[in-house]
């Protein structure tokens, strides 16, 4: 699992010292919902566990090999 430091620009606390808030820049925001899954679909989700049981397996047809995709994308070297 990788970790983002989230440089937080102000960080509101409570009468306690407790964080209640902290504001980031957007474009880190992003990189953290795009690192942990979380801007992806129910479907999306459900084909990432079902490659990783695949894998997991060892049903190997079920990916497509490197020679394969580079044909559907058309890369000829």
């Amino acid at each position: 699992m990788s970790v983002i430091a989230l440089e937080a620009e102000t960080i509101h606390y409570n009468r306690e010292g407790k964080p209640t808030e902290v504001v980031i820049p957007y474009s880190k925001y992003i990189e953290f919902v795009e690192a942990y899954g979380l801007d992806l679909t129910k479907e999306e989700e459900e084909g990432i566990l079902e490659a990783e049981a695949d894998l997991a397996a060892g049903n190997k047809e079920a990916f497509a090999s490197m020679e394969e995709v580079r044909r559907e994308f058309g890369y000829t070297k």
